[in-house]
């Protein structure tokens, strides 16, 4: 088997507009594409950058909802905390403020559909390994 890229991911919405505004409008999301559906549905592909990989944002009456509350999107950003905060003054759902583990700050909101989203970043402080400036190793664990 010979796969060449992942390309997107596909995610129900009940309310495309609501749904695009909170892509485009609040988490700065680009469309790569958009297709027009005989049913009436449309597809719309985001990404922070306009390019894939995409998340395939699927509008299809009738919605069926969630089937699996535990499947949620992964997204890097500079700075978790500024971040939360930020979609926090925009009335985003936080889900789950941020927190350490390992060597990433995550934090977790959700979307107008209810689908979890984490905001994912390095934690500086917490690098386990050679720092990129050459200064000394730091590690949260006791063992090293």
């Amino acid at each position: 088997m010979d796969i060449k890229s992942f390309l997107h991911v596909k995610l129900d919405v009940a309310d495309l507009e609501r749904s695009l505004e909170f892509y485009y409008g609040i988490l700065g999301f680009k469309k790569l594409v958009r297709y027009e559906l005989n049913n009436g549905g449309v597809i719309e592909q985001v990404s922070p950058n306009g390019l894939p990989p995409a998340i395939e944002l699927w509008y299809e009456p009738p919605f069926k909802g969630l089937k699996n509350d535990r499947l949620h999107i992964a997204l890097e950003v500079e700075d978790v905390f500024s971040t939360i905060k930020r979609l926090e003054d925009k009335g985003v759902l936080i889900e789950r403020k941020p927190f350490r583990i390992g060597h990433e700050i995550i934090a977790f909101i959700r979307d107008p559909d209810g689908y979890i989203i984490e905001i994912n970043g390095n934690d500086p402080s917490n690098i386990i390994g050679e720092r990129l400036d050459g200064g000394p190793r730091k590690t949260n664990r006791k063992d090293i």
